[in-house]
Formats: structure tokens, sequence, C-alpha cells
């Protein structure tokens, strides 16, 4: 996954200093018998382990870790986003003793949205497939159908939507909700299918997963204009339909991967990280087939909605 990055190991003897790289990067602690016992990340890898050191001279989980640290091996990033996006993928993969495990999606739900010959939006449960193409927008992950549904009423309770307009019940007229006054009166006529998908949208849109812009996949690459002795100046990360595919020093070393066999599997923190990254609008991205220089679409511009 990650060509040719610096790795610093350190065997502890004692609290470490001195000898630890200030670059910014992935760090992970081993202990007596190589075990791997923790995986973290920094912009600052000597400041923040030796946070690690002095939040162990209090009893609790941090000393029992640090006093089983026996070597700590380090790798540089160009800069952070690297460090975000191989943390969360290390940890997935290696299975550290003490880090919170961050689950990979499996077999889950997610909604897609579809218009009736009403004109309302009308949200479908659809099997969510790690491996797939992010041709359209989809909205929140499920365990199943039923808790799908239970949250839907639950927005709609809480947000005046109809049961109606969402084709979760059936009827003509105006709803047992509206009687209640639960419901803004989509079925009675006192509110447009246009106001009631804007506030449906609205609702949904913390748990959207957006379609994928781009044909295939992509280069962000991340630059450090003032790179430390032994930290790349920059690095290639390999996205592909929201998947991170590793971080690369050439663009070469990135079309290598994509010439195997590479995992496509979507993990849902690796999808914030890498949108907001695009949102944020402040790296070059590549057409990782050609190199070419591609446009961000998806780049906020200043005084734009966060």
């Amino acid at each position: 996954m990650i060509a040719e990055l610096r790795h610093v190991a350190i065997t502890i003897h004692s609290v470490p200093a001195d000898g630890l790289p200030r670059f910014s990067g992935v760090y992970r602690f081993f202990g007596e018998a190589d075990e791997l016992l923790y995986i973290g990340k920094s912009i600052d890898i000597r400041s923040r382990i030796s946070a690690h050191y002095q939040e162990a001279r209090q009893p609790g989980r941090h000393q029992r870790i640090m006093q089983q640290v026996k070597r700590i091996d380090c790798t540089a990033t160009a800069g952070e986003l690297g460090a975000l996006l191989i943390e969360n993928a290390a940890i997935k993969a290696e299975s550290p003793l003490y880090n919170r495990r961050q689950r990979q999606v499996r077999r889950l739900w997610t909604l897609q949205l579809k218009a009736a010959k009403t004109g309302f939006l009308q949200p479908h449960a659809t099997d969510f497939l790690p491996e797939a193409e992010r041709s359209y927008d989809c909205y929140g992950l499920y365990h199943n159908k039923r808790h799908i549904e239970t949250t839907l009423r639950r927005h709609a309770r809480d947000n005046g939507l109809c049961l109606q307009a969402l084709g979760l019940e059936k009827g003509r007229g105006p709803c047992f909700q509206y009687q209640l006054r639960r419901c803004d009166g989509a079925c009675a006529g006192d509110e447009t299918s246009e106001a009631h998908n804007a506030r449906l949208l609205e609702i949904l849109d913390g748990d959207r997963i957006a379609a994928w812009p781009y044909p295939g996949p992509i280069l962000l690459q991340e630059h450090n204009i003032r790179p430390m002795t032994e930290q790349p100046e920059q690095q290639f990360h390999l996205i592909n339909h929201w998947c991170y595919q590793g971080s690369y020093l050439s663009h070469d070393d990135a079309r290598q991967h994509m010439r195997g066999n590479g995992s496509r599997l979507f993990d849902r923190d690796a999808y914030r990280l890498i949108r907001k990254a695009l949102h944020r609008g402040s790296f070059v991205l590549h057409d990782a087939q050609s190199g070419e220089p591609i446009g961000n679409p998806l780049k906020r511009h200043r005084g734009s909605a966060s």
C-alpha cells in the first residue's frame, strides 16, 4: 500500500526524546514479543509520543500501554492527510491490541431517493455493496431494513414530513399524522413537493455518501514546502470511487499498484477524510492513469455553505 516511505525504528531503553522524529506521520508501538500494541498519527511525532509518556505517569490505560512498549516504528508522511489515511487503513488491516476497533463495512443497507409520479422523493432501501462504483448519491449505512424504516419514521415525526409522501404509508387525502398536526400537509396540499423534497434532502444530507465525481481513479498530491530530514517532499494518495488505495512517492508507483489487484473496499472513515480534503480544495488532483491535472468539482469556494 505504501511505497518506499521512510521508516525510523527506535528501541526503548528509557523514555525517548531526542531520538524521535519531528515530522508528520504514523507511529507504531511494539511490545516485548514484537506484538503490535498501538497505532497513532501526528503532525509532530516526537511531541505526540512525549505526550503519551506524560499521560502514562497517571494510573490507567495509557500507563498500561506505555509500560509494555519496547520498540517504536515511525513512518513519515508529507503531511496530515497522508497520516490520517494511513493510520485509518493500518488500524483496520493490522488490528493493534489497544486501538479502539474501527470496523470495516460488511453487509449493510443504504437509502436511494427516487421521484414518485407525484413529484415527491421517496427513499428506497438498497443493498450497500462494499466494492462497487458509487455512481449515485445514497444516504446512510444501516444494519437492516427495519433500522431504515425506524430512522425514517423518526425523521418524519421530528420534522413534519408526510409518511404518505415518503411512500411509507398508503392512502389518499390527509394522513392520520396530519390530523394530529405532526405532518406539515404534503398530503393535504398545504406543502409542495419541492418544499417537502428540500426538507428531506436537508435532513438526510449529514449521512449522504456522494456519487463519485470522476470517471476513474484519481491522485491527491500532498506537497510539503519545507520537508524535514527523512520526510518525503510529496505523496500521491490513490483514490478510486472514494476508496483509499495507498500513498505513493510518485505517479509511477501508484500506476504500478493499479496494474495489480488492489482492493477497492469502501470505508466510511476514509470516505469522510477524502471528502473533507476535496471540499477544502488545497490539493492538486491528477488523473491516476495519465497523470494529467484535473479539476475539483467539490471544492468549496470562500463564502459557500459548509
